[in-house]
């Protein structure tokens, strides 16, 4: 298949982790032997690039916008522009992982890879108030340029049953929908060889991804709690601040488990990372990775403390097991199947 891909951003240029997504999918299915077009997002305000480099098989085109505050308006009218110099039904199917509020004039498969509506309401707590004033604005624009998208999209593709029954409950959704859970690296996260020691790993630095609760349970807990995230150091808990994925993959593998007590996450690939370094995962069910964690690899609970107990005796294969039902491999064949079926 010739397929378009639009994102509002790609390796080198990172703002999260939808890009080692796009760069993981896509490489992946140019291996397949299909011809992968990526229209990607250049953000002039971004603060840095990244190391990752692009595959030399994806064939890159740059749109150029100014900063991914208000990317929901920016982007897609940058986007119009360049789509000037496609002829856009020489493609079989369009795959989108960023809001585009128009008919593209072909198949399309939109991924939604999280919830904007509900993150912002952890955000706007740390928001002065000029800057949720714009905030607000925005959001009524957001709305309805999410909406646009829903319908336009012929097929919707969500990372996690929960990230797609929080869209449900606030917006009119009538095309086909299909859970397509994230990969994990496994050419990154696997076990390392350093040596096992006795600390909770968690990785985040926010109230959204339980870090109030992380700050809890590490003054009752029996092994002290590693942070990988800048955060201040309390009550046993050691703050590790920012570390690259070879760093966090030797993290993983030395903790006895790693605590996720997400107050909102859509997916988590911190769940599978972890499973992929060997070590079990305690994480609630407000993030969706809880999904794919049973009793072999993890715990799903609010009890952290008990939660951490359960998981010692689990064996490291189990959780390498698990984590393999999830590569990039696998992930990009049911995008296949979904794009190649229905569209």
């Amino acid at each position: 298949m010739d397929l378009i891909v639009i994102s509002r951003e790609f390796p080198p240029y990172v703002a999260g982790g939808i890009s080692y997504h796009l760069k993981n999918l896509y490489s992946k299915l140019a291996d397949f032997g299909h011809n992968i077009t990526i229209l990607a997002g250049r953000p002039r305000a971004i603060d840095t690039t990244d190391s990752i480099e692009s595959a030399e098989s994806l064939d890159i085109h740059w749109v150029d916008y100014y900063s991914l505050s208000g990317y929901h308006l920016q982007f897609p009218t940058a986007l119009y522009n360049t789509l000037r110099g496609f002829d856009i039904h020489d493609y079989d199917v369009a795959l989108t992982h960023t809001e585009i509020p128009y008919d593209l004039g072909i198949p399309t498969l939109h991924k939604v890879h999280d919830a904007k509506h509900i993150e912002r309401t952890f955000s706007r707590t740390q928001m002065g108030v000029l800057t949720k004033i714009a905030d607000s604005a925005l959001a009524r624009t957001r709305r309805w340029t999410t909406q646009r998208v829903f319908d336009c999209a012929d097929r919707l593709i969500f990372n996690s049953e929960l990230t797609e029954s929080v869209w449900k409950d606030e917006y009119q959704i009538s095309s086909p929908t299909h859970i397509v859970y994230n990969g994990v690296d496994q050419e990154i996260f696997y076990p390392r060889d350093v040596p096992d020691d006795e600390y909770v790993l968690f990785v985040g630095n926010s109230p959204r991804k339980g870090l109030p609760k992380v700050r809890a349970f590490a003054r009752e807990a029996s092994y002290p709690v590693y942070v990988v995230g800048d955060v201040a150091e309390s009550e046993n808990l050691r703050a590790i601040g920012r570390v690259d994925q070879s760093e966090l993959a030797e993290y993983y593998s030395s903790a006895i488990a790693t605590i996720h007590p997400a107050n909102f996450e859509a997916f988590g690939n911190v769940i599978l990372e972890s499973l992929a370094c060997g070590t079990p995962v305690v994480v609630s069910d407000r993030c969706g990775a809880a999904e794919i964690v049973d009793d072999s690899c993890g715990r799903v609970t609010d009890d952290y403390h008990t939660g951490v107990t359960d998981v010692l005796g689990l064996s490291p294969d189990s959780c390498i097991a698990k984590a393999e039902e999830f590569s990039w491999e696998k992930v990009a064949r049911k995008t296949e199947l979904i794009a190649t079926e229905h569209c």
